[in-house]
Formats: structure tokens, sequence, C-alpha cells
């Protein structure tokens, strides 16, 4: 038992219910881990469209309330968007869902989809949501109003990256909130303080409409400008992001990219920035369990007992392909998971493989994930052009990408910046050792200890270090299977999520108390 009390946790996002990238993980995982030690955990997540038929029927309503915010043609006119919350169950978790008209219209969780795109030629694929400030004030404003309708006082909100880092300041400041939930301590997770990713609001007059907020308030926020929700919360919240190497890079921010200012402006405020690794949940992801996974068979990276994994290569290459990589069982595949974004590396990794594929060296390789359609299409166009050893599904599915993990010899983080990184926790647990871009959270990969890195962001590093990994899985398998073993027995001795809640989070939540 934790002597902690409840925690609510706020988020866009949660595995099994509404995925997009790696917050849903992390946000399932430790509200796991919490109701194993004995918290009573909430997650509060709006009920999106694309999973409403589903959820209504596992839920039921428990309060109702209405949030004014201004109409998106005049931003000035207030309109009242009402709210129902239901109840529902995640395991030992209790779901609040948010049920709205803005959330039943939405079809993925932050962008428009092609079904959207068909509809409406103003919203391209793979684009952000026009009305995503509303849709942030909305699961902000709406989780607090829960509160109050149903009597609660959590102990903890644990708000999830900027989406809902602009509620402890209207817990704070807002008197319909305030007395309700003065007791409550209030931590922000930065999941991601890259450009594009803080979920400012452009206009600080359309701020305080948005929030509730007065112009003081946000006015203390402002960062180039414009109302930061990481900043207008500085003062009310503890602050922690989500690895202790992004924490320091956050920090120090020599490239604007990194945070567009926010690590400054922490140093110059005196604002306390913690950083806690994420984990990864190791009933979910151990492969000497198909039971749990769903993997077509068991196996042991920590034993070096592969045989399971050699089947799970058979079964992908039958869904998938790539079909050069059952003539070719000797060579490795490599994978990706992930976003098709910018951030991720991709243009490099994919420029990268041309040049391999270029000098006569073309890895087997699967890729799965999603992005714009330009992102799409140059995929795509590789797939066609390196048929039989280069395999692309433009879908998240979480079978599938199980399915690649597990028979992937290599997972490849090329990220320009990575604040955690999960996929190289999820290859290290089922024997796919990472080789990532030495920055960030992906720091925490060894190289020839528990994966392997490299230093330059440009496609001929990359290419180099791909040729590397083949090379020793080709030359070198004795030492291979030695950082296997080492990265999967340290997976599940210290990157479980209940030793993050435990040695991290429950610090953290105290630490907000003080």
């Amino acid at each position: 038992m934790t002597d902690i009390g409840s925690v609510w946790h706020v988020a866009r996002e949660y595995a099994g219910v509404a995925e997009a990238g790696g917050v849903k993980d992390m946000v399932r995982g430790l509200a796991e881990a919490q109701a194993r030690a004995g918290t009573a955990v909430t997650a509060v997540i709006p009920l999106y469209g694309f999973a409403r038929e589903r959820l209504v029927r596992e839920s039921q309503p428990v309060a109702s309330c209405t949030v004014q915010l201004p109409d998106l043609e005049t931003w000035t006119l207030m309109a009242d968007e009402p709210v129902t919350v239901r109840e529902g169950r995640a395991g030992a978790v209790r779901l609040l869902l948010l049920d709205s008209p803005r959330f039943a219209d939405k079809r993925d969780v932050y962008t428009w989809t092609a079904d959207d795109e068909r509809g409406n030629q103003h919203r391209r694929k793979g684009s952000g949501h026009w009305d995503v400030h509303h849709l942030n004030l909305l699961l902000q404003r709406g989780a607090l109003e829960a509160a109050v309708r149903l009597g609660e006082r959590p102990a903890v909100f644990h708000c999830h990256d900027g989406h809902a880092a602009f509620l402890p300041a209207i817990a704070r400041e807002d008197p319909a909130f305030a007395r309700h939930v003065a007791a409550s301590r209030m931590v922000v997770t930065i999941h991601n303080a890259g450009e594009g990713y803080h979920q400012e609001i452009w206009d600080p007059r359309v701020a305080v409409l948005l929030t509730g907020l007065d112009a003081a308030v946000i006015g203390k926020g402002l960062l180039r400008g414009k109302a930061d929700p990481f900043l207008v919360s500085a003062s009310c919240a503890r602050f922690n992001t989500v690895s202790e190497e992004y924490a320091a890079e956050l920090l120090a921010e020599h490239d604007a990219e990194m945070a567009g200012g926010l690590g400054r402006a922490y140093r110059e405020r005196g604002v306390p920035l913690a950083g806690i690794t994420n984990g990864v949940d190791g009933d979910a992801w151990d492969p000497r369990h198909p039971e749990r996974t769903g993997l077509p068979a068991a196996f042991d990276p920590g034993s070096g007992e592969l045989e399971g994994k050699r089947r799970c290569r058979e079964a992908l290459v039958a869904r998938l392909g790539p079909e050069d990589a059952a003539t070719h069982p000797d060579q490795p595949l490599f994978a990706f998971i992930g976003r098709l974004t910018g951030q991720k590396g991709v243009d490099v990794l994919q420029a990268a493989i041309r040049i391999l594929a270029e000098s006569g060296d073309s890895p087997l390789f699967a890729m799965v994930g999603t992005g714009d359609s330009a992102a799409e299409g140059t995929m795509h166009a590789l797939a066609r052009d390196l048929r039989g050893r280069f395999v692309f599904v433009a879908a998240f599915d979480a079978s599938l990408a199980n399915l690649v993990y597990a028979a992937a010899d290599f997972v490849v983080l090329p990220s320009v910046y990575e604040p955690c990184g999960l996929a190289d926790f999820h290859g290290q647990a089922v024997g796919a050792l990472p080789l990532v871009h030495a920055v960030g959270g992906l720091r925490k990969v060894r190289d020839g200890e528990t994966g392997y890195s490299y230093g330059n962001q440009d496609p001929a590093t990359l290419a180099g270090a791909m040729q590397r990994c083949a090379r020793i899985h080709r030359e070198e398998p004795a030492a291979l299977d030695t950082v296997r073993r080492r990265a999967f027995r340290e997976i599940f001795e210290r990157h479980t999520w209940d030793r993050v809640h435990r040695e991290g989070y429950l610090p953290l939540y105290r630490a907000a108390g003080a």
C-alpha cells in the first residue's frame, strides 16, 4: 500500500482505448503499476468517435456539465459545450470518459484521417485538428468538473503533456475549482517539449477565453509571445520529463528545436525539472509467455533460446514480408515502428536505406507507422523499389507491431531528439537490439552492452551503423548474444513500471505536496 491517496491521470491517450504515440503506453503502464501497489487510480480521457461505440457499451453516465469555450469563427463569442462523464474500467484502473460532440466526431486522437480528407479537402490527412485547443480545454476543465460533480478530491492530478498542462493553473486560480481541489497535488509530465508539442495558444487574449484564467496569470506564462501551458502552470505544479537525460538536455537547451526556449525559461525562473525514465510492462512484453503477448511462439532472449523468435520471423514473412527474409534466414532483419515524422528521423533513415541499396547491400527491413501523405508516399516508393527486401504498412496495428518487434534482430531509432524512447525497451524485451541515435533518453542504450548507437545524424553515418550491426550479426554471434542477454535482463530488473512508480513517481508526488 502507498500513503499518497488517489491519483487521477489526465491525458489525451490511454493504451487499449485511445492510441497515438508513446504517451498511451506510459499513462497505462504507470496507472496499472500504481493500482497494483494499492492506489485508487483513475484515468480521465476523451471519448473519441473512433472508440465511441464500444466504450459507450462498456460504461455508464455518472455526471454531466457544460464547458464554455469561444466559437471557432469569431473567437470572441462564447458557446456552451456539453460534456457527459461516463465511468468504465480498464482492469484495475477506473476510466472517466469525457463524452462531448466535439470529441465524438474525431476519427483519430490528434490528426485528420484519410476519411476526413475525403469529406473535406481542407482537412489534410496527418495534419492536426483545427480545434485542438478546444479539445485540450474540454479535457482539462472537464476533468475538474468531474471531480466537483462526483464529490471527489484526488490526492494527485497527474497531467500528461501540453494537452493537460493548463490544468494546475486552472485548478488553483479558477474559483469554481480552487476550493474543491485545494489539497490536491499537481504534477505535469512533459512527454515532448519539442517545437510544435507545447500546445501553446497563439494569442494571450484567446488563451484567457479558452482557459478562463485572468490575463495577469496568462501573462506570466508567455513564451515567445504565446501562452505556454508549461510556463503558465510552472508555479502551480511539479514538473518532470520522461528520462534523466532528456531533462538535462532540455534545461541546457542549446538547440531551439529542443524546447523553443522552455529550458532557458525554467533556468531563469528556478523551476525544478525532474527526470524519471519511463518503464515497461514486463508481463505484456515477456516473450517467454506467448499466452500474454499473443506471439506465435515462446522464446527466451535471456538464456539464448531463440527458436521461437525464428518462428515469429516466419509468421511475419507469411503475413507481411519481406519475402527475402525467408530465402535469406541468415541475414538480420531491421525494423522501425513509430510515427513518420522529422523528429523520429525517418528522412535520414530512408536516405540511409537508399545508400545501402545503391551499394548493393540493401538490408531486410520492416516498417510499421503512419504520417502525413508525403511521408507515407516516400516509404511506399521505397517498398516498391526494394521489393522483397523492404516492407511498409501505413497503419498502427498493435498485434502486427508486436510481431515485428519479436521477429526483428535490430530496431532502428534515428530520432533527431527523443525524450525517452520506448521502442528500445520493447525491442530489448524480445531480443531485437536497438540501434539508436545517441540523444536524450536514447542515451540509456549503452553501445556494445545493451544495444548499439551512433553519433552524427546523417544518412551515411546511419548506413554505416546498420552495416556494423549486420557485420556483428554475421561475424560475432557470441558477442551479439551477450548483448542480447544483458539487455533482456536489465529490462526486467531495472525498468519495470512497478519500480518506476516506487522509486520515481511516489517521491515526485510527495515533493508536489511540500
